[in-house]
């Protein structure tokens, strides 16, 4: 069963996803803005926390988003108490994952255990954007229940959600390799493998989060069109 929403809600909707992935994005600018400084060798060991503290706060603001934006949908359309768990369940993984990373570029950053640290931050925020990346489709499918979107724009928006999970997924995958290889290592601090990995991931929260707000962004302005 499902509930749709009428067009304040649905402004709204789009308003607070175009934010949110914009947020997203500016995070993921500064993730490899930073990485590359670092890779460059510009303050390496003070960038390279930085920028692992930025990605964990990309995905914390976006977490954060994700939950307030389908908080209401997740009640609406979700048929079952099993259904709205999961939900909740993907984008609590989302946030913790950003608090967590954040939490070891601050350590590492204070010269606790670095070499260590900063690859565990790589691995755990490679973790969480494979984790993310089902939820992202999930609440799509709800939010194109619930705001009643006619097949065409749904395959667009399902097209431009897949890629986007499916970068988020590959991006992962690889920032948990770097990482592992330098955890193994750890003969140097910051390792140019920790620093390659944040690259990977500041680039996957880039794109993803230009992706899906460039997404939301058409769509608001075609329902102001139409108001």
């Amino acid at each position: 069963m499902s509930t749709v929403l009428n067009r304040t809600e649905t402004k709204r909707t789009y308003e607070i996803e175009a934010g949110g992935s914009a947020g997203e994005s500016v995070g993921g600018i500064a993730v490899v803005a930073l990485s590359i400084l670092a890779l460059a060798g510009v303050m390496p060991m003070w960038l390279a926390p930085i920028a692992g503290i930025a990605f964990g706060a990309a995905l914390l603001i976006e977490g954060a988003a994700m939950a307030v934006r389908h908080s209401e949908l997740m009640a609406q359309v979700a048929a079952t108490e099993e259904a709205r768990f999961e939900l909740s369940e993907g984008m609590s993984v989302e946030a913790a994952v950003g608090i967590a990373c954040i939490a070891l570029g601050i350590l590492a950053l204070v010269g606790v255990a670095p070499a260590v640290l900063l690859p565990s931050l790589a691995i755990t925020g490679g973790a969480g954007l494979i984790v993310s990346a089902g939820t992202l489709r999930q609440l799509n499918e709800i939010r194109a229940d619930a705001l009643d979107i006619s097949p065409t724009p749904r395959r667009v928006a399902r097209t431009a959600v897949s890629s986007a999970a499916a970068t988020q997924v590959l991006a992962g995958v690889a920032a948990i390799t770097l990482g592992v290889i330098a955890l193994v290592e750890a003969s140097s601090f910051p390792s140019a493998l920790t620093i390659t990995a944040l690259l990977v991931l500041g680039s996957a929260v880039l794109m993803s989060g230009a992706t899906l707000s460039s997404r939301m962004l058409t769509a608001l302005s075609h329902s102001r069109a139409i108001r």
